[in-house]
C-alpha cells in the first residue's frame, strides 16, 4: 500500500497544466473519469459541477486522494469544497473525525467500492462578482491525501478570459471639413453650350443640384466654402472639340446654378474632362460585350491618343460601337459638383440629437463624447460606435475602438479586421496582446 502511494506522488511530482475548458477529464493516473464538467456564471455566482466516474478505480484500504477546485481572479484565490476519496480505512477514519477542520464541512467525501461501478456528483457554487471579467478554474490534485497544495497535477477546468481594454479618445477635430459629391445628367442640344433649364431631363436635373446647395445654405450647422462643377463629355467626335464642350457646358451651368442659389461667385470653381474615358472603361468591364477583352484593351491604352482609341474601336467592332454609342455615351455626359463645407462643433447633448439625423456632422471625437453615455454594451452605445466606424471606415482611432468593443466582449475573430486597421500606438499594441490571448 505505502509503495503504491509513492509510486503516485513520484509519477505526479511535478506541476502540470492540462487543456483549458474541460468537459471530460482522466485522473488518478487514468484511473478515475471527471465527466459532464461545467463551470457556468450566473449573476455574482460561479457554478462547477461533475461526475466522478471511479467504475476503474481500484484504490487501496489506507489511501485517499483529494482534488481541490480553486477559482483564480485577480483579486486572489477562492477554494471550492474539495473533493475526497477514500479508501475502506480511510473512510472509517474521517467518520470517526481525523479529518476534522482539514476538509470543508460541506466537501463532496465518498468511499470506493473496488471493483464496482459507481458515479459520485460533485456541485458546488461560490460567489464571483460581476466586476470580475477573467478567471481560472483550476483542479488541484493530491494523490497521497497529505494536504499537499504545492506538488500534484493542476488541471484546468474553465479558462476564462475577456479583457477590459479602455476605448481610446479620438483627436479633437479643430475644422471639421465635410464634402458632398453628386451628379446630374444636364441635357444640351447636339455640338450646344447654352443651357435650356426646361430642356429634356433639366427641371429634375438642376432642381436636384439647386435644392442641395440650398439646403446645406440653410442649415445654421454649417457654412458652405467651396463648390466645383466639373463637365464631362463622351468620347465620339474629335478630342478638342469635347474639351471645349465639357468646359463651357460647365461654366454655363456654374453661372446659372449660382444665380440660383445666390451665393458670392468667389465660392465657385469650374473644371472639366474632355472625354470619360474612365466611365467607358467601367461599362466595358462590367458588360457581356462580344468582343469584351479587346474593346477593353484598346479603351485602356493609354498609349494611344483618345481620337485613335475611339477611331480602332469603331472600325474593328462596329456593332458593339454603336451599342456603345446608343446606350452608354449619354451617361458619359455629366456634370459632377463637389461642394465642401465647414460644420460647427457640438455639445454632447446637441451632438446626441445630430446623430439620429445627421451623423455625417460630428467629429469621430463628438461620437466618442456622445457613447461615453451610455452603458457599454448598450444599444444606443453599439448604435454609435456602429457609426462611427460607418463614417470612418480607415481611421485607425475608429478601427481601433471598434477592435476594442468587441475584444471586450470576447469576439476575438470578429475583432481582427479592425485590428489590422487600428494603427501601431501603444493601445493597438495592447489590443492585438488581447487578441492573442484570447486566441490561445
Amino acid at each position: 500500500m505505502k509503495s503504491y502511494i509513492i509510486a503516485i506522488a513520484t509519477l505526479f511530482s511535478v506541476t502540470a497544466t492540462h487543456a483549458q475548458d474541460c468537459t471530460h477529464l482522466a485522473v488518478a493516473n487514468n484511473e478515475m473519469r471527471l465527466e459532464n464538467v461545467k463551470v457556468e456564471r450566473a449573476g455574482n455566482f460561479l457554478t462547477l459541477a461533475m461526475d466522478l466516474n471511479l467504475d476503474s478505480l481500484r484504490l487501496p484500504s489506507n489511501t485517499q486522494l483529494v482534488y481541490t477546485p480553486i477559482l483564480h481572479t485577480e483579486q486572489g484565490d477562492k477554494q471550492l469544497p474539495e473533493i475526497v476519496v477514500n479508501g475502506r480505512k480511510q473512510q472509517v477514519m474521517y467518520q470517526r473525525g481525523f479529518y476534522n477542520g482539514r476538509y470543508a464541512a460541506d466537501a463532496t467525501v465518498v468511499r470506493r467500492y473496488n471493483g464496482k461501478e459507481q458515479t459520485a456528483h460533485y456541485l458546488a457554487t461560490i460567489p464571483l462578482d460581476k466586476s470580475v471579467r477573467s478567471y481560472d478554474v483550476d483542479l488541484h490534485e493530491d494523490l497521497c491525501g497529505c494536504g499537499d497544495k504545492v506538488d500534484g497535477t493542476t488541471y484546468t477546468l474553465k479558462k476564462h478570459y475577456l479583457p477590459n481594454l479602455p476605448l481610446v479618445r479620438p483627436q479633437v477635430e479643430a475644422v471639421k471639413i465635410r464634402h458632398l459629391d453628386k451628379r446630374a445628367y444636364i441635357d444640351f442640344p447636339v455640338d450646344q453650350v447654352t443651357l435650356y433649364p426646361n430642356y429634356r431631363r433639366n427641371p429634375a436635373q438642376l432642381d436636384s443640384i439647386i435644392s442641395t446647395i440650398i439646403a446645406l445654405k440653410a442649415d445654421k450647422n454649417l457654412e458652405v466654402s467651396t463648390i466645383n462643377i466639373h463637365g464631362y463629355a463622351s468620347p465620339e467626335s474629335p478630342y478638342d472639340h469635347n474639351a471645349y464642350l465639357a468646359t463651357n457646358r460647365a461654366k454655363t451651368l456654374t453661372d446659372f446654378v449660382r444665380r440660383q442659389v445666390n451665393l458670392p461667385a468667389s465660392l465657385f470653381t469650374v473644371s472639366s474632362t474632355a472625354e470619360d474615358w474612365d466611365g467607358l472603361v467601367n461599362f466595358i468591364k462590367n458588360s457581356n460585350l462580344e468582343h469584351k477583352s479587346e474593346i477593353l484593351a484598346i479603351a485602356s491604352d493609354t498609349s494611344l491618343a483618345p481620337d485613335a482609341r475611339e477611331a480602332r474601336i469603331k472600325q474593328k467592332y462596329a456593332d458593339e460601337y454603336k451599342f456603345m454609342l446608343s446606350n452608354w455615351y449619354p451617361a458619359l455626359r455629366h456634370s459632377d459638383y463637389h461642394i465642401t463645407y465647414k460644420v460647427k462643433p457640438f455639445d454632447v447633448e446637441t451632438a446626441k440629437q445630430v446623430i439620429k439625423t445627421q451623423p455625417q456632422l460630428l467629429s469621430e471625437e463628438e461620437m466618442f463624447m456622445v457613447a461615453q453615455t451610455y452603458e457599454p454594451g448598450s444599444k444606443d452605445f453599439n448604435d454609435v460606435m456602429q457609426t462611427a466606424i460607418r463614417l470612418f471606415p480607415n481611421n485607425a482611432t475608429a478601427n481601433l475602438n471598434t477592435a476594442i468593443v468587441l475584444l471586450n466582449e470576447g469576439k476575438a475573430d470578429d475583432a481582427k479586421p479592425y485590428l489590422d486597421k487600428a494603427g501601431n500606438s501603444k493601445e493597438a499594441q495592447q489590443a492585438r496582446q488581447a487578441y492573442e490571448e484570447l486566441k490561445k
